[in-house]
């Protein structure tokens, strides 16, 4: 076959790629991602030619290529993780939290697997992303809060309360607390992730749609109904424990949608050491 260039190294180790992925289009970064690797001698490039093409694929959002990298991630994650201590129940999280490190841009543009340079293979690369993240998450578990985790959650008083709304708040503070965390509980393990991934993450929706592969508006309703679901279930904890009249109720319920926001993102956060 002719070559395509006049560089007919690039266009081997293209075509080499190309045929390991049929389906995924040529990443438009891959040329100058080769080129920087043969200049700086890295070594075995036609062993990592698939890993490569694939990298830059998902680095530039292909979804294609997005979809065959995540065949495959789940299991390949669960090991490093098991070795780690880490409880079987986390470990879809800490799937999702790898998916975020790799797949979203951050404030430089750049993705976390467009550092992948083919310095070793890219399962072994994806593995110690996962490790990085996974002990992170070890190292703030095993650290003592700074805060009593009651004060996580709570109607937070305002200097302009009235007397009312004062003992309103003192009257419900627990049983808001309780409420939020039985309606946590009740939430998919999706609905959970999704709340991490928007109000602790801070990823927009139009992020959170590239990441799970659906459209925007799909999204916006998933988190939508996982807020929802929330609120009816200390509305629900409060009516069935509290003897507030109609009018209590909803004052009490408009003040938890108020703080809804600043309440998922101190539930849902890790813990920091």
């Amino acid at each position: 076959m002719q070559p395509l260039t006049d560089d007919p190294a690039t266009d081997r180790l293209i075509a080499c790629g190309a045929i390991a992925h049929p389906g995924i289009a040529e990443p438009p970064a891959l040329r100058e991602l080769l080129a920087a690797c043969i200049a700086q001698g890295v070594s075995d490039l036609e062993a990592r030619a698939a890993d490569l093409y694939l990298a830059a694929a998902c680095g530039a959002g292909d979804p294609a290529a997005i979809a065959r990298l995540d065949a495959n991630l789940a299991a390949d994650l669960r090991p490093v993780f098991g070795r780690l201590g880490v409880a079987i129940a986390d470990h879809d999280e800490l799937v999702q939290r790898v998916r975020v490190a790799l797949l979203v841009r951050g404030q430089d543009g750049g993705s976390g697997i467009a550092r992948y340079t083919g310095r070793g293979d890219l399962r072994a690369y994806l593995r110690a992303v996962a490790g990085r993240i996974a002990l992170k998450r070890i190292e703030r578990e095993a650290a003592p809060l700074a805060e009593d985790p009651d004060e996580r959650l709570a109607l937070l008083p305002d200097g302009n309360d009235s007397a009312e709304l004062a003992l309103l708040k003192q009257q419900c503070r627990d049983h808001v607390r309780a409420g939020f965390a039985a309606a946590l509980a009740a939430l998919s393990a999706r609905q959970r992730t999704l709340l991490r991934q928007h109000y602790v993450d801070g990823l927009s929706i139009d992020m959170l749609a590239q990441l799970h592969r659906v459209h925007r508006s799909t999204c916006a309703r998933w988190v939508d109904a996982a807020r929802v679901k929330i609120v009816r279930g200390v509305r629900r904890h409060l009516r069935a424990t509290l003897a507030l009249d109609a009018a209590d109720l909803e004052t009490a319920i408009t003040l938890v949608r108020s703080q809804l926001e600043l309440s998922l993102a101190r539930h849902l956060a890790p813990r920091e050491p």
